[in-house]
């Protein structure tokens, strides 16, 4: 059996009710020797606790057996400021792997999303551009390409259960030099 931990707010937990904050009910006195069902020693003034925390079963599959991966891809237009937006809407969707373009960062400055592992490729040469994978941390998964010419890609290998697959996150500018 497992704990079910869902997030609220940019991958915040939520308090449990067993932890601090939770208030026990009211419990009915009852005289010593019918509480314990024998003589009566000493209570102390102690009154015993019900534990109160909620255990669900985790219905969900696991992921080496699931059979739908969620994938999104987006055009960013600028990933730095969209940050907090991003991790809720990738956690409220359960989306597994998300590939974006346009991402605007600059090399040397991170960018993390909570729970999952951040592949990326950013232009050096020109301003704007560049491309992101994020792949959730219970999914195994490496880069294998980047290509940053006249396109821009950025290629994963992820392995699921006995399956791999290749995920190729690819965005071809629309510049002068380019067009035709």
């Amino acid at each position: 059996m497992t704990l079910e931990i869902t997030t609220n707010r940019y991958g915040a937990r939520p308090v449990r009710t067993h932890q601090a904050g939770a208030v026990p009910g009211s419990l009915s006195r009852r005289n010593p020797s019918n509480a314990t069902g024998g003589t009566f020693v000493s209570s102390c003034g102690v009154r015993g606790r019900t534990r109160r925390a909620t255990v669900r079963k985790n219905n969900k599959p696991k992921l080496k057996e699931q059979s739908v991966i969620n994938i999104m891809h987006w055009n960013a237009e600028g990933a730095s400021n969209k940050r907090d937006k991003l991790q809720h809407f990738l956690h409220e969707n359960n989306i597994n792997i998300c590939c974006i373009q346009e991402t605007h960062l600059q090399e040397g400055k991170p960018f993390q999303v909570r729970g999952y592992q951040v592949f990326r490729s950013d232009r050096k040469e020109r301003k704007k551009g560049g491309v992101m994978t994020l792949v959730r941390n219970n999914i195994n998964a490496r880069e294998i390409k980047t290509y940053m010419e006249e396109a821009e890609y950025l290629e994963s290998k992820v392995t699921i259960g006995q399956s791999s697959y290749n995920i190729v996150n690819l965005y071809c500018p629309n510049d002068k030099k380019n067009s035709p």
